[in-house]
């Protein structure tokens, strides 16, 4: 019998807390995963700022995967009303282009600064603290705007200390840019990003039932 959180004719309704966070921390990973995959959409350049999208390094569907997998949980989780879930995915899609814009920001300021001098390694040191500092304001802007966005729907995420639970949690996440950009694997930003931060806000909309 399927039990009545994933029926699509029940009452919106949450499971307990350790299988909602699994099932999201599941869902995150296989959005993850396919996050990594080649885009399948064409690129789309914007001219202000000048900024090209759905290239190897700013992948559009991976916006797209994880804020269906928000929208689609919160429809059968917690709401029924499509507008804000509809509203929730947008702001998700926004909040990936916004950390995509902030991490490049960061370490072009970062890697362009006069830090460490010139002397032996500075520039390498310049691109890992760039790396760690673009990744850590990226992942904590991108989970600030997508538990903004889940605040449309779910009212315990409206609470400060859920919305910072899921902020610091996609921030301590992005420190895996710098990694995933030295490998030239983005899956390893991605893949665990994802997970952390849906099973951060499965934790955060069952805090009621903990």
């Amino acid at each position: 019998m399927t039990p009545a959180y994933l029926r699509l004719d029940a009452r919106p309704h949450l499971p307990p807390r350790a299988r909602a966070m699994a099932f999201m921390a599941v869902l995150g990973v296989v959005s993850g995963l396919v996050s990594s995959l080649p885009s399948p959409l064409p690129d789309i350049r914007l001219t202000d700022p000048d900024l090209l999208i759905n290239t190897q390094s700013i992948p559009l569907h991976a916006g797209i995967a994880f804020s269906l997998v928000l929208g689609a949980v919160l429809w059968l989780w917690v709401n029924r009303d499509l507008n804000k879930c509809l509203l929730a995915m947008a702001l998700t899609l926004v909040g990936w282009l916004a950390a995509v814009n902030t991490a490049s920001d960061v370490i072009d300021m970062v890697q362009g600064s006069m830090l460490f001098g010139t002397a032996e390694g500075a520039k390498a040191n310049r691109e890992m603290l760039g790396g760690v500092a673009g990744g850590v304001s990226a992942g904590a802007i991108g989970a600030g705007l997508t538990a903004f966005g889940v605040g449309i729907a779910a009212t315990a995420m409206r609470r400060t200390e859920a919305w910072a639970t899921v902020v610091i949690t996609g921030a301590v996440a992005g420190l895996l840019l710098y990694p995933a950009a030295t490998f030239d694997a983005i899956a390893l930003l991605f893949v665990p990003w994802q997970g952390a931060v849906a099973a951060a806000i499965a934790y955060v909309l069952t805090w009621r039932d903990g």
